[in-house]
């Protein structure tokens, strides 16, 4: 049998396939703080499924949130332990069944692609704003995994040279993603979570509405330079964002229409269908596949 993986920053959780072709989702584990721990908790993780499901498991596709090749993990900012590590090799030797590996975020569009928002469409865009920003990009059909697997990596969008870089945070993550909300709403007076800042948001209260309104601004100039760049049929918006679809829209529909290229203004803006759910999804696809899935 086939196994997706969906390794995020703090949750790991696995899809596979039933005898009735139905995905199912296997209850998620927190994510290990070391890497003997995390390649302990995946092989738990994989020797569980198979002993349910009564048949080993042959094919792995693991998905990771930072760069990668399909053989090895390369960067990865929250997770710091899978820097240039030989990951597929060391868990085939573990487990005896193939494994690759694809970015997270490229999963995700794989995952809508197969059963969610972007089926049987050919040329997409999807932008996941949750702790930070990600993104992937489907051109003829086909993810495009770029020279270093690391395409589609839009939080490092810079849209005004007056920020100051930063090695590891791209100008667009360090302004408009979940992370920069959380850190703004704490120097409001009084300091309130970024779910509090979405709550009052909906009510109207100015503090709060103005920062929604900053990120979407800010958002919506991004979603223009992706689409101007790639002329996508459709755009994705996945990860936090998403519970919050409804409030931002306005701001990323309005900036594609006033600053993307004439042909892409009235691109389609979704939230992505199968939530949190995409990256394994994606990640089966992946493992169903083998070396064709991109």
């Amino acid at each position: 049998m086939e196994l997706g993986i969906d390794v995020g920053g703090t949750k790991i959780q696995g899809a596979y396939l039933t005898a009735t072709g139905e995905v199912a989702l296997t209850p998620r584990v927190r994510t290990p703080a070391n890497y003997e721990e995390f390649l302990r908790a995946l092989v738990e993780l994989v020797e569980t499924v198979a002993r349910q499901q009564g048949e080993p498991v042959a094919s792995i596709g693991l998905g990771l949130p930072g760069t990668c090749t399909r053989r090895r993990s390369l960067w990865v900012p929250n997770l710091p332990f899978l820097h240039e590590r030989e990951l597929a090799a060391e868990l085939e030797q573990r487990l005896g069944a193939a494994v690759v590996l694809s970015n997270d975020a490229q999963l995700a569009l794989l995952g809508e692609a197969w059963r969610g928002a972007a089926r049987g469409r050919q040329q997409v865009a999807l932008v996941s704003v949750g702790t930070g920003i990600g993104g992937a990009l489907m051109l003829g059909g086909r993810l495009v995994r770029g020279a270093h697997g690391s395409a589609g990596a839009f939080g490092w969008l810079t849209l005004d040279r007056a920020h100051l870089p930063d090695p590891d945070h791209g100008y667009l993550e360090l302004l408009a993603s979940g992370s920069a909300l959380a850190a703004r709403s704490q120097q409001l007076d009084p300091p309130l979570t970024s779910y509090e800042v979405i709550a009052q948001a909906r009510q109207g209260q100015p503090a709060s509405l103005a920062l929604v309104e900053e990120v979407g601004h800010l958002l919506g100039l991004a979603l223009a330079s992706i689409a101007s760049l790639f002329d996508p049929e459709l755009l994705i918006i996945t990860g936090g964002l998403c519970e919050a679809f409804d409030l931002f829209f306005p701001w990323l529909r309005e900036n594609l229409a006033r600053y993307g290229a004439p042909a892409v203004r009235e691109t389609p803006i979704v939230p992505a269908l199968l939530g949190d759910k995409a990256a394994a999804y994606g990640a089966l696809h992946a493992a169903l596949s083998g070396s064709d899935f991109v």
